[in-house]
């Protein structure tokens, strides 16, 4: 069941929006009216493949997991933790069915806005227009450097790459969803951090 939201959570989505972009409060006063509070019990599954994707998250607290489910086994394709936007963004672009299953992997607070409010809110000034186009380039970017590692890496070099650029991930991650991340067996993945000094 969706709540109201308070002040501290509402400056806490703006201090993220002012870390791509400041807008005007004018404009995010619009934002801000499409948002819900939302929070999530560990396990949940807030959206799953086969659905089009009809909204996004803001992390409060916690972590959501976005994965795929290939012949019974889960690939784990991304993990947003708090102060992230996150979902299956080009099922919500394009209204497509996603290809994945997003789960709240800790207990997760967040703020979530729905499609039919926030789509007309997005395209209402040049600001907010901008600060999608960052995000998206951001995301992106992201998104080719996780590519790039399996490329140029091998996995005792990715892993390592995490622990110094994310620790996040090693600190809260469980291994059997960090190993899937990273393109290896647990047992491999173990053998990796027992070598870590």
């Amino acid at each position: 069941m969706d709540s109201a939201i308070t002040q501290d959570q509402l400056a806490v989505f703006r201090k993220a929006i002012h870390s791509l972009q400041p807008i005007p409060d004018e404009d995010f006063n619009l934002l801000a009216g499409v948002l819900h509070y939302k929070k999530y019990s560990k396990g949940e599954v807030l959206s799953k493949e086969g659905q089009v994707s009809k909204n996004f998250w803001f992390v409060l607290k916690g972590c959501l997991r976005i994965y795929s489910v290939d012949d019974n086994h889960e690939v784990n394709v991304s993990f947003f933790f708090e102060n992230t936007l996150a979902g299956d963004f080009i099922s919500l672009r394009h209204q497509i069915p996603s290809e994945f299953f997003i789960e709240a992997m800790e207990e997760t607070e967040t703020l979530v806005s729905y499609r039919q409010d926030y789509f007309p809110v997005l395209n209402f000034s040049t600001s907010l227009i901008q600060l999608t186009g960052l995000f998206f380039l951001q995301k992106h970017f992201g998104e080719l450097q996780h590519s790039n590692s399996f490329k140029l890496m091998n996995p005792e070099e990715r892993y390592n790459y995490l622990l110094k650029n994310h620790p996040k991930y090693i600190q809260r991650i469980p291994i059997t969803h960090l190993a899937s991340y990273l393109g290896v067996s647990r047992k491999t993945l173990t053998r990796i951090r027992s070598n870590v000094v």
